[in-house]
């Protein structure tokens, strides 16, 4: 399927939640759900095969959290979790016989300078590993979501645009009163 034909003639389903999926069976408190990819990976590909079946295009890998630092002290690389979380979405797709895999990209858990003590040159270099680590192990397009942060989310597209060909999805956490937690609007996001 070519991703980008499809925009605008049909809707295009990406797989639900995962951490939620796994919380419900099992993932404790402040345990990586990336770290199931290596521990757990029957269950992730499960997960892909039953997102497929209910009809989704494109599944998630499981990396949303994946970056160099959030993973610093997991007991595993960035890049070992990424690619074998793509190598289980792509096994899913392949077995159904349709579908896309998103290297799922989310926030570094840190807050971007002014307002945190990370710089954006780290954050970016974090989103460009995740975004060629994806590309190379096979993923078709780069979904960064989930970001609350308008410089975040910044980071992460450049640091994707910049290092991939991946097509780029990319969507926002706003809070009730419509903003992103660092005070951005949709429109000034768009």
């Amino acid at each position: 399927m070519d991703i980008l034909n499809q925009l605008g003639k049909r809707i295009i389903f990406f797989e639900g939640g995962m951490g939620s999926i796994l919380q419900q069976n099992g993932l404790a408190p402040g345990e990586l759900p990336e770290v199931w990819n290596v521990e757990k990976p029957e269950f992730i590909l499960n997960v892909h095969r039953e997102y497929l079946k209910s009809g989704c295009d494109i599944v998630k890998t499981n990396t949303f959290g994946a970056n160099s630092i959030k993973m610093e002290d997991s007991g595993y690389t960035a890049k070992e979790l990424i690619e074998k979380a793509v190598s289980i979405a792509k096994q899913a797709v392949n077995e159904n016989g349709h579908g896309l895999v998103a290297m799922d990209i989310g926030p570094t858990g840190k807050l971007l300078r002014p307002l945190g003590d990370l710089e954006f040159d780290g954050a970016y270099e974090a989103f460009k590993e995740m975004a060629m680590v994806g590309e190379q192990a096979g993923a078709d397009v780069a979904l960064i979501e989930t970001m609350s942060d308008s410089y975040e989310t910044k980071a992460a597209v450049l640091a994707a645009k910049e290092n991939c060909d991946l097509p780029i999805f990319a969507s926002n956490a706003y809070g009730e009163d419509g903003k992103l937690l660092t005070g951005a609007s949709p429109s000034a996001m768009v």
